[in-house]
C-alpha cells in the first residue's frame, strides 16, 4: 500500500497558524525535496514568512486569504460545488469517511482542506483515497490556485506545492476528475462505488 503519510504534515500548512507550526519546517523541507525539489524555493517562502511574522500577523494573513473577503475558500466541497445541493451530500459522506476512519476534524466541516488531507492516509481503502485526490481535491486545487489571479500570496505557492505532490503520488490515475460544468458535476459522487447507498 502506497504511504500517504505526509500529508498529516502537509495539513498543518493550512490549519488556522499556531505556536507549533515551526515544529514542521523540518517535516515540511524533506517532504518537497523527495518528491518536487523543484519547489522548495517557494517552501522557503513561506518558511520566511513564519520565521519574519509574529504570530498575531501570520493569523491575519491567514484570515485575510481564506475568511474574510477571501482570495479563495478551503472547504473543497464548497469550491467544488457552491451552494448546490451536492455540496450538503458531498458533506454527508465526507463526515461518514471521517468517523470511520477516526480522524478528528475539530471545529471544522469535514471537506475542510486540513481535514481531508488528514483524512488520506488514514483510509483503508487506497481505491477511495485515491479517486478522493485525483477526482475531487486535485481540480478543486486548480481551481483554488486561479482564483489567487497574479496575487503573490504565500499560501498560492503552498497550494501549488500540494498539487505537485499529488500529481507525483499519483501519475497515471485511472480516475475520472470533477467536472465543473454544471449539468456534469451532480454525476460525480455517483462515481464514487462506496457512496452510492448513503443519502
Amino acid at each position: 500500500m502506497k504511504d500517504l503519510k505526509h500529508y498529516t504534515a502537509l495539513a498543518e500548512i493550512f490549519r488556522y497558524p499556531g505556536p507549533d507550526r515551526e515544529n514542521f519546517v523540518g517535516e515540511w523541507r524533506k517532504i518537497i525535496w523527495n518528491t518536487v525539489p523543484e519547489m522548495a524555493g517557494k517552501l522557503e517562502i513561506f518558511i520566511s514568512h513564519i520565521h519574519e511574522k509574529p504570530l498575531t500577523a501570520q493569523q491575519e494573513y491567514f484570515i485575510g486569504t481564506f475568511d474574510v473577503q477571501a482570495l479563495c475558500f478551503l472547504d473543497i466541497g464548497y469550491v467544488l460545488y457552491g451552494e448546490d445541493y451536492n455540496r450538503g451530500v458531498f458533506l454527508v459522506n465526507m463526515k461518514n469517511e471521517q468517523e470511520k476512519a477516526g480522524n478528528d476534524c475539530g471545529y471544522e466541516l469535514p471537506d475542510h482542506l486540513p481535514n481531508m488531507l488528514s483524512l488520506i492516509p488514514k483510509l483503508v481503502d487506497e481505491n477511495l483515497a485515491e479517486e478522493l485526490v485525483c477526482s475531487m481535491m486535485v481540480p478543486a486545487l486548480e481551481n483554488m490556485i486561479e482564483a489567487f489571479g497574479s496575487n503573490e500570496n504565500v499560501y498560492k505557492g503552498m497550494l501549488e506545492i500540494l498539487l505537485g505532490i499529488m500529481g507525483s503520488d499519483f501519475p497515471d490515475t485511472k480516475f475520472e476528475r470533477f467536472n465543473f460544468n454544471s449539468l456534469e458535476k451532480a454525476k460525480t459522487i455517483e462515481c464514487f462505488p462506496q457512496w452510492r447507498n448513503i443519502k
